[in-house]
């Protein structure tokens, strides 16, 4: 028996191997990850305010024999017809691993903007050792430029500007966040960074960055100029697949899994989870999708771990199909944004409440009824809705103990 492997150490990863354990697994379980379990949240919140001291272990569960770590490692190659990968370590030194079952939880890393420039004072973020680096530049008075206006470009203007620097967002969207929760909230939370002192440069993008050694300045595709001396690039990410390639499965965007993660394309025992993964929900239909939010990577992740076991036991996963309620929150200022469901579903969006701080909360419909409910500093309300998905597809028997909204 060679045990199982999975690539990816961050909270799918994780959560899959102590599925396994928990599930009666006993066998070999290898985590390979460029860097150790964190808790991802935090790098572009906590991770980025004044005194933060700069590390967060990911919880973790006890119990069950240890897992062989390979942290600062890479997978380089993948052959599933004869079921090994090769990594290559910090030291440089490749290995070969031969595994029974494969669980691919390898996730994103941030997009890069094809804009020329100088690279010192250009950052992304997705690591600690990033976030590390950019809290160390985010000086009283410092200008930073964020381009992108989702969630992490949201959030670090936020941390930026608590501590005392000159933030400005640029985004190709009319109205921040809108893609994400809907205009009504967007313009709310905008309002609270505009109120914070945040400058907006909206249905714009970014033509050239100009500086000697370093950026100093940002121009804009209408010709206007920014003074910057750091740039955040939040433009979104894309799926680290490229050692999956050539095997037969399908990478057009993450990696294609049935209603149970398994990857569809080979007949090894190989699944998904995380934020690469696409994938049905069957609580919302048949269609594959991939859900990067750190709730949705936690419950891919334990849910692969069950149907690893009973794959490798019997050859075949006797679990209802993955019907899980996704979930997310965003912590802005004193805003805390959450939301259940799949918002961008929506047909129609209900204002239910909408008081002059900014609380709110706003239903979501398409013709068959909830599909997401939104609120910001409206948690307590906010929970009954979980139990409006499990009342719209009670009918269908798919709510089972293996797969209850949570």
């Amino acid at each position: 028996m060679s045990g199982v492997v999975v690539v990816g150490a961050g909270i799918a990863g994780v959560r899959a191997a102590e599925s396994l354990r928990t599930s009666g697994y006993l066998g070999d379980i290898t985590l390979i990850g460029d860097e150790a379990p964190i808790y991802r949240p935090s790098i572009s919140k906590e991770a980025l305010t004044e005194g933060s001291q700069g590390t967060y272990p990911m919880p973790m569960k006890q119990g069950g024999p240890a897992f062989n770590w390979r942290l600062g490692s890479t997978v380089h190659q993948l052959d599933l017809s004869a079921q090994a990968l090769t990594y290559q370590d910090s030291a440089g030194d490749f290995t070969q691993l031969e595994f029974d079952g494969l669980v691919v939880a390898s996730g994103m890393r941030p997009r890069r903007l094809p804009v020329a420039g100088p690279e010192k004072g250009r950052y992304v973020l997705r690591t600690l050792a990033q976030a590390q680096d950019l809290a160390h530049q985010l000086q009283p008075g410092t200008r930073l430029t964020i381009v992108g206006s989702g969630f992490i470009g949201c959030e670090v203007a936020a941390a930026a500007r608590a501590r005392g620097c000159a933030v400005t967002v640029i985004s190709a969207a009319s109205v921040p966040l809108a893609s994400a929760v809907g205009v009504t909230i967007g313009q709310i939370v905008t309002q609270r960074h505009i109120t914070e002192g945040v400058h907006f440069a909206l249905e714009r993008s970014v033509r050239e960055y100009r500086g000697d050694s370093a950026i100093r300045e940002v121009v804009l595709d209408d010709g206007q100029v920014i003074g910057s001396d750091l740039v955040l690039e939040a433009v979104g990410s894309q799926p680290n697949v490229e050692w999956l390639e050539g095997q037969g499965l399908d990478t057009a965007d993450g990696v294609l899994a049935d209603g149970q993660l398994r990857a569809v394309g080979t007949s090894a025992a190989v699944l998904m989870c995380g934020d690469l993964a696409r994938h049905p929900n069957a609580l919302f239909g048949s269609q594959a999708r991939r859900v990067e939010h750190w709730t949705a990577a936690a419950d891919t992740g334990a849910y692969a771990g069950r149907a690893m076991v009973r794959l490798l036991e019997s050859g075949a996963i006797d679990l209802p199909d993955f019907a899980v309620v996704p979930s997310f929150w965003s912590d802005q200022y004193d805003l805390q944004i959450q939301s259940f469901g799949f918002p961008h579903l929506a047909t129609e969006q209900q204002v239910i409440e909408l008081n002059a701080d900014g609380s709110c909360i706003i239903e979501c419909s398409d013709s068959q009824g909830l599909v997401a409910a939104i609120g910001i500093n409206r948690t307590p309300e906010l929970a009954r809705y979980r139990k409006s998905f499990s009342s719209r597809y009670e009918s269908t028997g798919l709510l089972s103990e293996d797969a209850q909204p949570h």
